[in-house]
């Protein structure tokens, strides 16, 4: 049972790292906005969404960890699908990027939410739109590169944690 609990805290730490990560690319993006003149397109501010949701799952995991085995599976499925529904957006992104004919105007997210019904914005925020193709690059890399990274490589650790514990449960 000791290499069990040796297991538990590796994994929950490395779920802690997660979210710490999660955090500071939050940050680097918000301080590139504020003080580089980035100006975040819907698809951005999606992504931004959903990386506070990986962010807020792996810190809830971190801080709750689950030691009934059903626990453990609800968490791996809530970090795997919101680090799937990052990739998502960030492949959609590329896409818009290398195929900007594929959408039509838009307006910015902010005024968006005054105008349209939910509904729309919600489209709005899966689907892109022109201001999506002109991407901006942080350190040189494009920034829906960069989160397509960040994504697979959030959620390909945080999904490890958990796959690691419910294995040593089941070898244990």
């Amino acid at each position: 049972m000791h290499r069990l609990e040796d297991v538990n805290m590796r994994s929950r730490r490395l779920l802690g790292l997660v979210a710490l990560l999660a955090a500071v690319a939050g940050a680097i993006v918000a301080a590139a906005e504020h003080w580089g003149g980035l100006v975040p397109c819907s698809l951005c501010w999606s992504q931004r969404g959903v990386l506070a949701l990986l962010m807020i799952v792996a810190l809830l995991g971190f801080l709750l960890w689950p030691q009934r085995p059903w626990g453990q599976w609800v968490l791996l499925g809530a970090l795997a699908s919101t680090a799937l529904a990052g990739i998502v957006l960030a492949t959609r992104h590329l896409y818009v990027m290398w195929n900007p004919d594929v959408v039509d105007c838009g307006m910015s997210p902010e005024v968006m939410l005054q105008i349209l019904p939910w509904r729309e914005v919600l489209i709005e925020l899966v689907t892109g739109n022109t201001d999506c193709a002109e991407v901006a690059a942080l350190f040189g890399v494009p920034l829906p590169v960069a989160s397509w990274i960040g994504f697979a490589t959030l959620g390909g650790v945080s999904v490890y944690a958990v796959i690691r514990v419910i294995r040593a449960r089941s070898h244990g």
